[in-house]
């Protein structure tokens, strides 16, 4: 069955339990045989790995690209709740780092798969909509971790949520750019480098 372009989302509310379950093991199988074959992984291995019918998987998924358009709008919603749980088990400092590395290595991960899904001739549902839905879901966990830092006097009180927010975004451009340039760094040591050097800039100065 030939792929559809993305053009809206699945529901993740309202539907039946036998739906849901359908939909998490569609899921599961998709992050599993992505994380081996790449995301040239067809529609097909999918529901066969799912045990699913091909016409289930296409009822909620018509293309690759609204699957992992899903996906990564699951991902990102546990990424805002992970926010909580870093403030509740580290100091302010530790929480924003480890909150930002996982933020980068989401980004990236997440830019791979798009590359290879839009060279592959899919188009996004709605890019600018999607850029939006993101920032919308993260903003309140930048504040909380920002807020929890500035308050404990880690990094200073002028730099606003959005600002780091969208200085984090940089970041993941940085770390893409910078291992196609220099092979001999891993992406997690420059993610770690771009963090400690953004870092610096937000500290308090004596």
């Amino acid at each position: 069955m030939p792929e559809k372009t993305a053009h809206a989302q699945p529901r993740r509310d309202g539907l039946r339990a036998d739906a849901r379950r359908s939909i998490e093991r569609i899921v599961s199988a998709a992050v599993e045989l992505t994380a081996a074959q790449g995301p040239e992984v067809t529609l097909e291995e999918i529901a066969k790995a799912a045990r699913v019918a091909p016409a289930t998987l296409y009822r909620h998924f018509p293309s690759r690209m609204h699957l992992f358009e899903y996906i990564y709008r699951g991902r990102t919603e546990e990424l805002a709740d992970r926010a909580a749980t870093l403030l509740s088990t580290l100091g302010p400092l530790d929480a924003l780092i480890q909150w930002l590395r996982e933020f980068i290595d989401l980004g990236i991960e997440s830019d791979i798969v798009l590359s290879s899904l839009l060279g592959q001739g899919l188009r996004e549902s709605d890019p600018d909509a999607n850029q939006r839905w993101g920032y919308d879901k993260l903003a309140t966990a930048v504040e909380d971790l920002l807020g929890a830092a500035q308050r404990a006097k880690d990094v200073g009180p002028d730099i606003k949520a959005s600002e780091l927010l969208f200085l984090s975004t940089g970041l993941v451009r940085a770390v893409e750019l910078s291992a196609s340039w220099d092979g001999a760094a891993s992406p997690g040591d420059l993610r770690d480098r771009y963090i400690t050097l953004m870092l610096d800039g937000l500290r308090i100065r004596p």
